[in-house]
C-alpha cells in the first residue's frame, strides 16, 4: 500500500472542509512553527559541527587509534532546552551533510538519525540502528554481532554522522557493565580504519554523566550544553524571542510592562527556563491570537496557552496567581487525589503475609 498516497489524499479531504480564511490561518500558523529561532549558542554550534565535518576531510586511517581527536558531539540539556531542533537546523545547513548523489547513480544520506528505544541494552541500541537503516535483524543475533553488522551496514550505505536522539535511554538504566559496553561501541564507531564516523550524542542530564565517568569517550568528545534561560540575560533573550515570533505571526505585543507583574518571569517559569519550551508556549499564545483573526497578542492569549498546556485549575494559573513562584508546572495537571495511595508499610500498618486474614 501505498501510504504516502494515502496521507496525501487523507490530508486534501481536510483541507477540503476549511474556508479560504481558516486555510490561511493554517498556513500562517505553520510558517510560524516551521521557523527556526537562532541564538548566540548557534556560533557554538556551528563551530562544533563545522570540526566533526573537518575531521572528515583529514581522515587518515593510519592514524585512527591516536587519542584526543574529538569525533564524539555531545548535546546536554533538559527536557525542552532544544536540543533537537538546533541539531537538526545545523544538519540542514551543512552541504556535507545534505543527501546526494553517488557515483552509481544512488541517492545517499550521510547521517543517520534514531533515538534508542526505552528500556534500552547494549544490543537494543545496534539493533534500532539497523532496523533505522531498513535491514532486517533476526530475534536471536548476538549483541557483539549486532554490533559488527551495525558497522558494517554503516559502511554499506555510506554513513558517515550518526545522530542518536535522546540518547539517555541507553545508560540511564544501565549497569556499570552494560555502561562500559556502550561506551567501547561508541569508541568502536568512531575508530574505524576503513570508515570514518562521527556521532552526535543528545540527551537530559544522565547522558552527561555518563559521558564523564568514561575517560576513552571524555578525551574523544566536544560537549555542549544548553542551559536555562534565567536571570537578567535570559530574561533579554524571552524579550527577544516574543518580539520574533509576534512578527513571525504578524501580530503585535500588548503585553503587562509593569516590573511588579514580572510577565516575562512568569513565563519563564511556565517553561521551567527552557528554551525550547518557551518559545513552544509564545507560539501557542501567538497561534491563538492568529486562530482569533486578533491584531495582537495579549496577556489572556497567554492564560489560555498556559491551561491548555498544562491542565492547571482556573485559579492556578502561573500568568495571573498572586504566588505563582510557589506553583509547580510541571505537576499543575496533578489533583489532590492523583497521588498514588500509599502503601501498608508507609502507613505503618502490618504486611500480610501469605494465608493471614487482612
Amino acid at each position: 500500500m501505498d501510504w504516502n498516497r494515502q496521507q496525501v489524499a487523507a490530508i486534501a479531504r481536510i483541507r477540503a472542509t476549511l474556508s479560504p480564511s481558516e486555510l490561511e490561518k493554517a498556513e500562517k500558523v505553520k510558517r510560524i512553527n516551521d521557523r527556526y529561532l537562532g541564538l548566540t549558542r548557534d556560533t557554538t554550534f556551528s563551530l562544533a559541527f563545522n570540526n566533526l565535518v573537518a575531521s572528515v576531510a583529514w581522515h587518515d586511517p593510519q592514524d585512527e587509534n591516536r587519542p584526543g581527536k574529538r569525533r564524539i558531539l555531545a548535546v546536554c540539556g533538559e527536557s525542552g532546552a532544544g536540543k533537537t531542533r538546533t541539531i537538526m537546523e545545523h544538519i540542514s545547513l551543512i552541504e556535507a551533510m545534505a543527501p546526494y548523489t553517488d557515483e552509481d547513480g544512488g541517492t545517499v544520506n550521510p547521517v543517520l538519525m534514531y533515538e534508542p528505544p526505552s528500556p534500552c541494552t547494549p544490543k537494543l541500541l545496534a539493533i534500532e540502528g539497523l532496523r533505522k537503516l531498513g535491514m532486517p535483524v533476526r530475534a536471536s543475533i548476538r549483541e557483539n554481532e549486532a554490533w559488527d553488522t551495525f558497522r558494517v551496514a554503516l559502511k554499506a550505505h555510506k554513513i558517515m554522522f550518526v545522530v542518536i536522539d535522546e540518547a539517555q535511554h541507553a545508560v540511564v538504566a544501565a549497569n556499570a557493565v552494560d555502561q562500559q559496553k556502550i561506551a567501547d561501541a561508541f569508541k568502536g564507531l568512531v575508530q574505524m580504519p576503513d570508515w570514518p564516523v562521527r556521532l552526535i550524542l543528545a540527551g537530559v542530564p544522565p547522558l552527561a554523566e555518563f559521558l564523564s565517568e568514561h575517560e576513552q569517550l571524555f578525551t574523544r568528545r566536544t560537549a555542549i550544553r544548553l542551559e536555562k534561560l534565567e536571570g537578567t540575560q535570559g530574561l533579554a533573550t524571552i524579550d527577544e524571542i516574543l518580539s520574533k515570533i509576534a512578527a513571525h505571526g504578524e501580530v503585535s505585543l500588548n503585553l503587562p510592562t509593569d516590573p511588579n507583574v514580572k510577565f516575562k518571569e512568569r513565563l519563564s517559569h511556565a517553561g521551567s527556563g527552557n528554551f525550547g519550551t518557551i518559545v513552544q508556549m509564545i507560539r501557542g499564545a501567538v497561534e491563538l491570537a492568529v486562530l482569533e483573526g486578533a491584531p495582537e497578542v495579549s496577556k489572556v492569549h497567554f492564560e489560555k496557552m498556559y491551561m491548555a498546556y498544562s491542565g492547571c485549575l482556573e485559579h492556578e494559573n502561573v500568568f495571573t496567581h498572586a504566588a505563582w513562584q510557589e506553583l509547580e508546572p510541571l505537576k499543575a495537571f496533578m489533583r489532590v487525589n492523583d497521588k498514588a495511595p500509599r502503601t501498608r508499610r508507609e502507613r505503618g500498618e502490618k504486611q500480610i503475609k501469605f494465608g493471614d486474614r487482612p
